[in-house]
């Protein structure tokens, strides 16, 4: 995300309107039977990124955004790369690698979703953790409460036998209502939890669109997707005496045009590598809640959570019927810090569609300066 989502490490002034920040993320995590480990199903220890955020701005009107990202290989690679002309609050014009309209979990990203794990019904196409390569026009009106992006992208299956190997774009968009406060995160970005910093009620609609999207070269298919999404957080109590309670959904509908995409990383090194292949057709659904205790403990607050996810999977196109795959969380947050500083307990019970139960236990660390 945009370095002003975490705190910034250092920020250098050069004069009026010009100066340059520097910030870091990183998240650990502990899993317990973990599956891709080696010997398999054993317990696995790992960093899951490192991110370094750097901003800056030039002029008045125009800024920059360089993130880059380490995978578990080593090699690091650009997550966002923007150049921002942010004349007015309402039209702004981003060029560059970034995110695209899609649903709230991406918008969050990682570090600011209510809970640690990714979810697995989340599933927009993008070249690198949800970006994409294009343009992207954004605007705040209503007193901020109505916010939109629009933009047009590289897309997916851009690789040498793939659906589409150069020639159309996808064109992704969101529309986003907030009926209470608006939402404290900058230019389009959102959160799942503002740990009662405002109370939300925020409706959004998001959508995406490329033609021979989907598929290998001999057989083609065009990727069309869309969900609706919302997040309720209400303080309780004046001042969140009481605590916050946080409750979220989102519905998917993913459609392949009765194709089966080509698998994840295909032609690539490894499935991390590039926008290629992995969408599945069918339709899913998240919903979660969480509830802040307003009494410290040591240096933090508690955070219990609750989250169940389903995708389900188009009618006899990956095997008889519909097939199924769920995941249940619960948990809590130990929150010192917001998103800056919290680590999470999880129970996850994962059941793959056509394959057996599957049961863990994850603790989760995530720090952002």
């Amino acid at each position: 995300m945009a370095p002003e989502r975490s705190k910034a490490a250092m920020t250098v002034n050069f004069g009026k309107n010009q100066y340059f920040t520097f910030g870091v993320g990183v998240r650990g995590q502990y899993l317990t039977r973990d599956p891709g480990a080696t010997p398999s199903n054993s317990s696995a220890a790992s960093a899951s990124d490192l991110r370094i955020y750097m901003g800056a701005q030039f002029h008045k009107y125009v800024k920059t955004t360089l993130n880059l990202e380490r995978l578990r290989d080593g090699n690091w690679n650009l997550l966002d790369g923007i150049l921002q002309v942010e004349p007015w609050k309402e039209f702004n014009i981003w060029f560059g690698r970034m995110l695209p309209g899609s649903d709230r979990s991406n918008l969050d990203g990682p570090y600011f979703l209510s809970t640690y794990a990714y979810p697995l019904v989340s599933q927009y196409p993008g070249a690198w953790s949800g970006r994409d390569d294009g343009i992207t026009i954004w605007g705040k009106t209503l007193k901020d409460r109505f916010r939109y992006t629009i933009g047009m992208y590289r897309g997916h299956n851009w690789v040498n036998g793939g659906s589409n190997y150069g020639e159309h774009p996808l064109f992704a968009g969101r529309m986003e209502y907030n009926f209470l406060d608006p939402e404290p995160s900058p230019a389009y970005y959102t959160a799942s939890t503002y740990y009662g910093k405002a109370d939300i009620l925020a409706i959004g609609l998001a959508g995406q669109y490329e033609v021979d999207g989907v598929g290998s070269a001999q057989q083609k298919g065009d990727y069309k997707a869309w969900n609706v999404d919302g997040l309720f957080e209400k303080k309780i109590g004046k001042n969140a005496r009481y605590g916050v309670y946080t409750l979220e959904g989102a519905y998917y509908q993913y459609y392949t045009d009765g194709v089966k995409d080509i698998p994840a990383g295909y032609g690539q090194r490894s499935p991390d590598y590039g926008n290629v292949g992995g969408i599945n057709n069918g339709t899913a659904f998240l919903a979660s809640t969480a509830y802040l205790i307003p009494y410290k403990l040591g240096w933090g607050r508690i955070q219990p959570l609750v989250r169940y996810q389903q995708f389900r999977f188009k009618r006899d196109l990956y095997g008889p019927g519909h097939p199924k795959t769920t995941q249940f969380d619960a948990g809590a947050n130990y929150v010192m810090d917001g998103h800056n500083l919290r680590f999470t307990f999880d129970y996850v019970r994962y059941h793959p569609a056509s394959t057996r139960t599957s049961n863990a236990f994850l603790l989760g660390m995530q720090f952002q300066y």
